[in-house]
């Protein structure tokens, strides 16, 4: 049986779906091969009323210890045009052996820079419930997308946790298990 959605609210209200605390849909990485810190950010959906809210937990791995900040689309409106343009990210093409990429049938293969992933919920056209993850390194649309919004993020981070709904209490920064 199929069942037409044409919103995230609609989805969550045909679901009686509840957000758990800081579970993450997506999560996105830029993880240089060199010099640099590892930043991993997780974002999900902050339980309250009106219109649909994001959290953002961003873990940044430094000699072995991770450091973590949060945000939100409630204290940095900006963030939600991270959220949004994620859904404008266009993937890598599968490779076939024998099809060739570039006219002259050569293929780029980067050994150093920088790697770039998303992991997110994903759907084809109206089918819902897929996971997407894919990889990639520098001057991708992915590598494009994840600096921009490392660079729209910021100034927004602060070690304070969001609250879900009005009169939830804190919660502690903690990252979810995985």
């Amino acid at each position: 049986m199929l069942v037409a959605l044409t919103s995230l609210a609609a989805l969550m209200a045909a679901q009686d779906f509840v957000p758990r605390d800081f579970v993450p849909f997506m999560t996105f990485t830029r993880s240089p091969s060199q010099v640099g810190d590892d930043v991993s950010v997780e974002v999900g959906v902050l339980r309250g009323e009106g219109r649909l809210q994001f959290w953002f937990r961003k873990i940044v791995e430094r000699d072995g210890e991770g450091d973590i900040l949060w945000t939100d689309t409630q204290r940095c409106p900006a963030a939600r045009d991270a959220v949004v343009a994620s859904t404008q990210i266009a993937p890598p093409r599968v490779l076939v052996p024998g099809i060739p990429v570039r006219p002259d049938g050569s293929i780029i293969l980067s050994m150093d820079g920088v790697e770039y992933s998303l992991r997110s919920s994903a759907h084809y056209d109206s089918y819902g419930g897929h996971e997407l993850y894919f990889t990639s390194n520098v001057d991708t649309p992915l590598a494009n997308w994840v600096e921009g919004s490392l660079a729209t993020l910021e100034e927004c981070w602060s070690e304070d946790a969001p609250q879900h709904g009005e009169e939830d209490q804190p919660v502690e920064a903690q990252p979810s298990p995985e």
